[in-house]
């Protein structure tokens, strides 16, 4: 990746606002290109979980597990919406409910999916 420099192209010294300004282009590429290579190779956090809310601000695995979480929202958001509607709409009873084991099964499921696809 290249460098800021503190000439131009023509060799003359950059005004220092410039030179802010290819720097912040700079750390923004960057942490963009780490998240994106977080992203991909599954090394993030589920968005809103307790360890993605631990993850400092400027850790680029905490903008892979947005990312992450925004992809499912685009693919499954329709489907996601009309559930929480239903649900809200037409509760189910307690006795139609999932149980605790079975939530935990699917998250369970849900993690070596997303390990595998890693």
């Amino acid at each position: 990746m290249a460098q800021p420099t503190d000439k131009t192209r023509e060799g003359r010294p950059l005004p220092p606002g410039k030179m802010l300004a290819a720097v912040r282009r700079m750390i923004l590429r960057t942490y963009w290109a780490t998240a994106k290579r977080s992203y991909q190779h599954g090394n993030y956090a589920d968005y809103g979980s307790p360890d993605w809310c631990a993850l400092p601000i400027d850790d680029p695995r905490k903008m892979a597990g947005l990312v992450a979480f925004a992809e499912l929202w685009r693919r499954y958001g329709d489907e996601i919406a009309d559930n929480l509607n239903q649900a809200l709409t037409q509760p189910a009873t307690l006795t139609e409910r999932a149980t605790t084991a079975a939530l935990d099964q699917a998250y369970r499921s849900l993690q070596k999916q997303r390990k595998e696809a890693a």
